[in-house]
């Protein structure tokens, strides 16, 4: 019986083991589940993060940016000038002479200083003729 016994032992033990090593592989492998949970876990949060880093940046800057351009951006001041037109001169060669390119265009400078001066037609332009025109500066003069 002593030689059935230990062949029971034997064979019980090495159950034991194939047990052990089962549960030893369940075990890693929840193991190892978890830890890939743990990181996908961390991944998101990363993510997360840099988003909202992003996303707080891009509205900083937007701000930043914009009241820059708004302090960089200098008032202009609208003054009027006479002007006596020598020869050759014409309302199209005082538009580019004296006209702000921000604010009009040729022909809407053209068609200002024609409605300041009373006239309705390109003929009455002369040599001589005094003209008011108007014209912008960002230096502001005091009457």
């Amino acid at each position: 019986m002593r030689g059935t016994e230990m062949k029971e032992a034997y064979e019980n033990k090495g159950t034991e083991r194939r047990m052990d090593l089962g549960d030893l592989r369940r075990r890693e492998i929840l193991r190892s589940q978890k830890a890939r949970r743990r990181r996908e876990r961390l991944v998101k949060k990363a993510v997360l993060i840099c988003a909202f880093a992003c996303a707080v940046i891009f509205v900083f800057g937007r701000f930043a940016l914009h009241g820059k351009a708004e302090a960089e951006k200098q008032h202009k001041f609208k003054y009027y000038t006479s002007v006596q037109l020598s020869y050759g001169e014409t309302l199209w060669s005082l538009s580019e002479k004296y006209m702000d390119e921000e604010i009009y265009t040729n022909a809407s400078y053209i068609e200002e200083v024609k409605s300041i001066n009373h006239i309705h037609d390109e003929d009455d332009v002369m040599a001589g003729k005094m003209l008011i025109v108007p014209y912008y500066s960002t230096e502001y003069i005091a009457n």
